[in-house]
């Protein structure tokens, strides 16, 4: 197993990287690391490639600073910082786009897909348009930014979207990078009430009439979607489950769009190796 030492308060701590990225996905990112050299006419790394795809993995995983794992591996922050940034690059590359992903959910033989908002909280920002913080989030009340999800019918994430402004709502994130346009060619699509308006053929529950009870049957329709729908929070889950999203983003919330393709990548590599181990 491999392990990333990490300064703490009391001395060096070494953090195992087995709970998210077992040695089979640190190899795969090694070769992609190798490869990526090669075609940039770069063979060799000062550092090894295995380190980097170790501090790449702990960054990911575990939410380090890149002040911490530069310490407790020996080597200047600034280097630590490259190889980072490069290994997260290699990964991002490599993220499936939503047209590859649809296509497998056919093969598959799912009948739909679901798609979901997901806030990644950030430090507080003072970029201002027009007097308004682009990057606050009035549902959320913090700063933050917003990315869209796609999931399977059994929750797994499949896709993910890059990062716009908190402030922007979910529907018009949808349609910014045309989700209901790819899905809905091929597979029926459902989604919460936040994307009522999105398309004709979306899955999408009925909002209460205003001042008028919620006829029974709509209501029973509304339940069923839900107990549907709601499965895809679980897609959510999986991607604030790596640290780096969990807490504050503390780098330039532009950079999220890199970070979640890299866990995206990492995500599929973890639970199917052999499948994309050549990909």
């Amino acid at each position: 197993m491999d392990t990333a030492a990490v300064s703490g308060q009391d001395g060096p701590v070494v953090y195992g990287l087995s709970l998210r990225a077992p040695e089979a996905t640190v190899t795969l990112l090694v070769t992609a690391l190798q490869r990526y050299h090669r075609r940039i006419g770069s063979r060799w790394s000062k550092h090894g490639f295995r380190l980097q795809a170790v501090l790449t993995c702990a960054f990911l995983e575990g939410g380090h600073t890149y002040r911490q794992l530069a310490e407790g591996n020996g080597i200047p922050r600034s280097t630590c910082y490259d190889l980072i940034q490069e290994g997260i690059k290699v990964l991002a590359r490599r993220a499936l786009p939503l047209t590859e992903v649809v296509r497998l959910a056919v093969a598959a033989g799912w009948d739909y897909l679901i798609v979901d908002g997901v806030n990644i909280p950030t430090n507080r920002i003072n970029s201002r348009i027009g007097r308004r913080q682009i990057w606050y989030s009035g549902k959320h009340k913090r700063h933050g930014g917003a990315v869209t999800t796609v999931a399977a019918p059994d929750g797994e994430l499949l896709w993910v979207s890059g990062v716009l402004p908190g402030r922007t709502v979910d529907i018009t994130a949808a349609r910014r990078f045309k989700i209901a346009e790819k899905i809905l060619d091929y597979l029926g699509l459902l989604a919460d009430l936040g994307y009522v308006g999105l398309h004709p053929d979306a899955i999408v529950g009925r909002r209460k009439p205003r001042g008028r009870p919620m006829p029974p049957a709509t209501r029973e329709a509304n339940r069923l979607q839900a107990q549907l729908r709601c499965v895809g929070e679980r897609g959510n889950a999986q991607l604030k489950a790596w640290k780096v999203l969990a807490n504050d983003f503390r780098g330039s919330p532009k950079r999220i769009t890199r970070i979640v393709k890299a866990v995206l990548t990492l995500h599929y590599w973890i639970r199917a190796p052999f499948a994309v181990a050549e990909s």
